[in-house]
């Protein structure tokens, strides 16, 4: 179906771009991905950012690469018309879940634990969740503030950022995956994890070393989870 550009905002290298369809978007679950076409590319993944809402879907998507991510944080105009192809996903967020969220996330990985996190916050306000949020240095988190604020509204919701090659102020130092696995709550959470394919794949397997059972670890790559 076609979607229409509503609104977009730049968040260092990151644009945060904004959907809305006509008259709804299509439905999908928080933790979800779209296919999406801009301008002539081929489509391809972009994870939702936003919970359901049938109005609009965000994304976020990283400036200075190829095809259709560079056309739409370079070229693409509020108005312009945006082709989706496609929702899908190998994890979602489970709302009947009584465990406390463990989300972990570099890079872009953030958009969909911001979705489940949404989710949650509407349909179980008093489950904790837990956020952690790495890069190597600070402009990679270009999202910080923002989080900070949601933390802030919301005392159910722990946000722990980290760095790997910088330190900064308060921020913790190290990689997001040791500092989020070192957790007293570990073993009682339900575990998702989103960023590169080697950040994703070291956290599971030192996820299933700590004890964590392989039923409450998702992963947005279905080949590692299949592994398990």
């Amino acid at each position: 179906m076609e979607l229409m550009v509503e609104s977009f905002k730049d968040f260092g290298a990151v644009r945060v771009l904004r959907l809305v369809g006509d008259p709804t978007c299509p439905p999908h679950q928080a933790g979800q991905f779209a296919m999406l076409s801009f301008g002539e590319h081929p489509a391809r993944p972009y994870s939702i950012a936003s919970a359901p809402n049938g109005k609009n879907l965000e994304f976020h998507i990283k400036g200075g690469g190829v095809g259709g991510s560079h056309f739409s944080t370079t070229a693409l105009k509020i108005g312009d018309k945006v082709l989706c192809s496609k929702i899908d996903g190998n994890y979602a967020y489970i709302a009947s879940c009584p465990r406390p969220l463990f989300l972990i996330a570099g890079g872009t990985g953030l958009a969909p634990m911001l979705a489940m996190t949404e989710a949650s916050l509407n349909d179980n306000p008093a489950r904790p969740i837990y956020l952690f949020y790495g890069g190597r240095v600070f402009s990679e988190l270009y999202y910080h503030s923002n989080l900070q604020q949601l933390a802030q509204q919301n005392s159910n919701l722990v946000y722990s950022p980290a760095l790997s090659d910088e330190k900064q102020g308060t921020i913790q130092y190290g990689l997001i995956g040791d500092i989020a696995l070192c957790h007293d709550n570990l073993l009682k959470s339900r575990l998702y994890i989103a960023g590169s394919v080697d950040m994703v794949r070291n956290i599971i397997k030192a996820a299933l070393a700590a004890g964590v059972s392989p039923d409450v670890i998702h992963s947005d790559y279905k080949e590692l989870t299949d592994k398990k």
